[in-house]
């Protein structure tokens, strides 16, 4: 077993070496100086090598370093509660975070494409790889929570046993979760995607992100023996490594796994898997417009893809307005923490950045854009004009904008509202501001979305994302709105600073596509 981890460790260090020379060689200014020999260069193969053997170690760390810090300390150390809870919350959130983990993030049923490299192409006994490099991602688990653990010990006065007992714990809710998915495949034929999860795994972070940062609202927390007790339950679940050990359907499993991902294992999968996908899109011959050019052909893809384009924005919709009932319900009958919910309120505005952020459907609708449009329309040389394109970006972003306010509406609306219900004497300038302020930043990430899309189209024919540029500009987003997070700043001043940092935004965009996006507007190759 150590020769096949060792052949898959490789395999693995290699392509991430080859994707970084072919990241590097994406980026608009470097791409010019690096030739395609780098490919061949043993000496920067070795360098690069090393690098990501390195990067690998680091993180171990990394990783756990930030999901501790982010997930944990941040929130509890800036929460101002007392000392003698602290050791309370954090059990509390590594409870139900554990167990969002074990049902959401597990290796096991990831279809990397180390795993198809290795199982498909290169033909290694599929048990033998799946069972070491599991134990490697367990071994990462441990390594990875007890340095960071011992620093809660120090901070938060846990107990010593307690910070070695936890990665035992996380380590056994994550067999337990292999373990079920293993025996509903052998049981059922149904397999697990770690990248594509049902419903009910949704669900069940949700309720469980709920519950670990509930304390934070009530006050109340698990009772510290109780949460010791459930995660010393969890870390019997280790024993259950042993049937993963003689699991014997990896194969078979994998590649059905893989074959949703990689179209080139079996035509008939991608075909099952597409068929929800297809079922989403109206055949109805009937539909039609009274436009005429772009405006008829964009309107009838609108049309035709309503219930696809659509779909997230109803479902965010209904969500955030059963949230906001239930937050006007509960004020209405618990008025004594009036203030403290105003306070939040009139100063962690900028954490609906984030929450915006998550909510907007840009990035999926145009996803859905090329896959079922542009992906065909570009191998046409006038689809490529400066004035379709134009044409079709303003008026995609128009749709793409009314799609997101939906469920921005939804919150527009709602803070005023509950800002009112806590404070009936709040400056009435504040009601317009923190409305306007909503609505522009979700136009905001709907124009972000489209210009990253036509200044950078990231996708080949295959929908695969081929853009490095694209994906730096996508994770600089994310931490950018993660950050906002944690920003305390005034309601007025925040909202003014947004809805002008969109105006501008807006603007430079605009001009941006009207300059670039006839040449950068490609399939890539």
């Amino acid at each position: 077993m150590i020769k096949t981890f060792w052949i898959a460790f490789r395999l693995q260090i290699t392509y991430r070496v080859n994707t970084i020379i072919y990241s590097l060689k994406q980026l608009p200014l470097i791409k010019r100086i690096l030739p395609v020999s780098l490919y061949a260069s043993k000496s920067l193969k070795a360098i690069a090598s090393v690098i990501s053997l390195l990067w690998e170690i680091i993180t171990i760390f990394l990783y756990k370093g930030l999901y501790l810090g982010l997930f944990f300390i941040i929130p509890i150390l800036f929460s101002n509660i007392d000392s003698s809870l602290q050791p309370a919350f954090f059990l509390n959130i590594l409870l139900f975070l554990t167990i969002a983990g074990a049902v959401s993030n597990n290796r096991l049923f990831e279809p990397g494409r180390d795993k198809y490299y290795s199982i498909i192409l290169m033909r290694m006994n599929a048990a033998k790889y799946t069972i070491t490099n599991y134990l490697y991602e367990l071994l990462k688990i441990i390594i990875g929570f007890l340095g960071f653990l011992i620093y809660a010990n120090i901070t938060f006065g846990l107990p010593l046993y307690f910070c070695l007992l936890v990665p035992l714990a996380v380590c056994g809710a994550k067999i337990i979760s292999s373990c079920y998915s293993l025996y509903q495949y052998k049981t059922k034929g149904k397999i697990r995607n770690e990248n594509s999860p049902v419903k009910a795994v949704w669900s069940i972070i949700a309720i469980c992100y709920l519950l670990a940062y509930l304390p934070f609202i009530t006050g109340l927390a698990l009772p510290i023996f109780i949460s010791i007790v459930i995660l010393a339950i969890m870390s019997l679940g280790i024993i259950g490594f042993i049937y993963i050990y003689n699991f014997s359907l990896y194969r078979p499993m994998y590649q059905v796994l893989l074959g949703q991902k990689f179209s080139n294992i079996n035509t008939s999968i991608k075909e099952i898997t597409n068929s929800s996908y297809l079922d989403s899109i109206s055949n109805d011959v009937s539909i039609t417009s009274k436009k005429k050019g772009y405006a008829y052909f964009n309107e009838l893809f609108v049309k035709r893809h309503q219930k696809l384009l659509w779909r997230s924005a109803k479902r965010i919709t209904i969500f955030t307005l059963g949230l906001l009932i239930a937050a006007i319900i509960a004020l209405l009958s618990f008025p004594k923490v009036h203030y403290e919910i105003n306070s939040l309120l009139l100063n962690f505005l900028p954490y609906f950045v984030f929450i915006i952020y998550s909510f907007n459907s840009g990035k999926s609708v145009v996803q859905a854009m090329f896959r079922n449009c542009d992906h065909s329309m570009l191998t046409y040389s006038f689809y490529r004009r400066k004035d379709v394109i134009i044409s079709l970006f303003y008026l995609r972003l128009r749709d793409i904008i009314i799609i997101n306010l939906m469920p921005a509406s939804v919150i527009a609306i709602g803070l005023p509202l509950l800002i009112y219900i806590t404070d009936k004497n709040t400056n009435p300038w504040i009601y317009p501001i923190v409305f306007i302020c909503i609505i522009a930043t979700s136009i905001f990430f709907s124009i972000h979305y489209l210009t990253c899309y036509y200044l950078l189209q990231p996708y080949n024919s295959m929908t695969e994302t081929k853009s490095s540029t694209y994906s730096i500009v996508m994770s600089i987003t994310y931490l950018v709105c993660f950050a906002f997070i944690y920003l305390k700043m005034n309601a007025f001043v925040f909202g003014l600073i947004m809805i002008t940092f969109c105006i501008v935004y807006i603007i430079i965009a605009s001009t941006l596509v009207y300059r670039y996006a006839s040449k950068t507007f490609r399939l890539r190759q």
